[in-house]
């Protein structure tokens, strides 16, 4: 049996909870006993336009990745858009803007737009959620209130007054789709705290309970910081992007990916 088919599922192992530890040592500690390494990550941080990033921010939320991958992808079919740029570094402002964005939902209802621009009809919440297709609208014309348009016009003084605003649209409170736009569009500091990242950071800490989303995103952030004090190359994004394949490798040789 493999270390992998060991943890289980869910990536719990047999480990006794370490109480009294300091949980930032204990999850670098952890870490580095996996031998995890840096990896890179995913194509969808150099999408080649700011849209896109709201796009996927929006619709990743309580899903299976490959869904929200699907959505985007359907999204440049129908609109001709380009999807990635060559590099993260040099996408500039941007192939298109919000403005662009927005545009394409005049005339539209959001049952329309739903169907037209994505796809997909899911929704924020399943009891008492918006379609996520006019959550996206919401969230664009947030931005764009806040003279954020292009890549090129994001300022730590703009995304703070449009968190803001944005924390209070429905189905955004919880902060994680706003950071994971932050990520997208180009900030290397941030986690996304979704299930695979709860579920590694109970696992390291040896606890039952997942931590809550937040506490965990701190977690990870802080750990970053501290594997890079012992002389690692990791910054947030790179570590919860590990992280994430890791746990994906993990559930697949179980198989529940």
């Amino acid at each position: 049996m493999t270390t992998m088919e060991a943890e289980g599922a869910n990536g719990a192992s047999a480990k006794k909870p370490r109480a009294y530890g300091d949980p930032i040592a204990i999850l670098a500690d952890h870490i580095e006993e996996i031998g995890l390494e840096p990896v890179g990550v995913s194509q969808e941080y150099r999408y080649a336009s700011l849209p896109l990033c709201v796009i996927d921010a929006v619709f990743s939320i309580g899903v299976k990745y490959t869904s929200t991958q699907a959505t985007v992808a359907r999204f440049c079919d129908k609109t001709g858009w380009p999807r990635f740029a060559t590099l993260r570094e040099d996408r500039g402002a941007g192939t298109r803007s919000l403005s662009d964005l927005l545009a394409l939902y005049d005339g539209l209802t959001s049952e329309a737009a739903a169907q037209v621009l994505f796809g997909n009809r899911q929704r924020t919440s399943t009891t008492s959620g918006i379609l996520k297709a006019e959550a996206v609208k919401l969230f664009a014309d947030a931005l764009l209130r806040c003279d954020i348009d292009t890549f090129t016009d994001i300022t730590p003084d703009r995304l703070e007054l449009a968190e803001a605003i944005i924390l209070g649209l429905p189905g955004q409170g919880s902060g994680i789709a706003f950071d994971y736009f932050r990520m997208l569009a180009g900030d290397d500091d941030l986690i996304k705290p979704d299930r695979m990242i709860q579920r590694f950071v109970a696992c390291a800490l040896g606890t039952e309970k997942e931590p809550e989303p937040r506490q965990a995103a701190v977690l990870v952030r802080l750990a970053a910081r501290e594997l890079t004090r012992r002389g690692y190359r990791w910054t947030p994004l790179s570590l919860d992007h590990a992280i994430w394949q890791y746990q994906r490798a993990l559930r697949a040789s179980v198989g529940t990916a």
